[in-house]
């Protein structure tokens, strides 16, 4: 009986045909892609930098704001997806010129305490420097016309109020305590008719 030798196993070989075979990744796609990590990132940072934007500016402004008092009149008020609400406007442009501005130019109204309310005084285009301690500036937009025919926005047109209370407000004795920040924003703080409180604003 002949007798064959055993045959040899090539261990190069061997080890290639290993290296060969595919190991399936178990790891999810998300952190295989570094630069989906990344731009998932950068939506949250871009999401919270939003908030920070546009909340921040608003509670500081309500917390350290200088606080004027406005007169205003009601129009329209009920909104029928979102209940009662105060809609306003201002009686801010009939006393001042607007003289070579434009509809959606920005101005700067100076206020001046009255007894009972602010009341304009000048517009500028121009943010007011050393106002006095009775005085204070607002960013308003205008829209058209000059003194009385004068029509200006605010920005705060509207203010929400408890179901049902809107349409027992007051219109003729209807203010606005309004928060002025460093820039002139103004933050609508509370509504008042006929000296009492119908609704406050704490945030954002």
């Amino acid at each position: 009986m002949t007798l064959t030798k055993p045959k040899e196993i090539n261990s190069s070989s061997a080890i290639q045909r290993n290296e060969a075979i595919a190991v399936p990744e178990t790891s999810p796609p998300f952190s295989r892609n570094s630069i989906g990590v990344k731009l998932f990132a950068l939506v949250i940072v871009a999401q919270i930098g939003t908030l920070f934007a546009f909340g921040v500016p608003y509670a500081q402004t309500l917390a350290f704001g200088k606080n004027v008092v406005l007169k205003c009149h009601t129009y329209d008020p009920r909104d029928p997806f979102k209940g009662d609400y105060v809609s306003v406007t201002y009686d801010l442009g009939a006393t001042v010129k607007f003289k070579d501005f434009k509809p959606g130019d920005t101005a700067f109204l100076t206020l001046k305490k009255g007894a009972t309310c602010w009341e304009p005084i000048s517009a500028n285009r121009e943010m007011p420097k050393n106002l006095k301690n009775d005085e204070a500036a607002m960013k308003v937009t205008y829209e058209a016309g000059d003194g009385a025919a004068a029509l200006i926005t605010t920005g705060i047109e509207k203010f929400y109020v408890p179901e049902g209370a809107a349409a027992s407000v007051n219109s003729e004795g209807l203010t606005a305590e309004v928060a002025l920040s460093s820039d002139g924003e103004p933050v609508l703080r509370r509504m008042l008719s006929d000296g009492k409180e119908i609704a406050k604003e704490t945030s954002k």
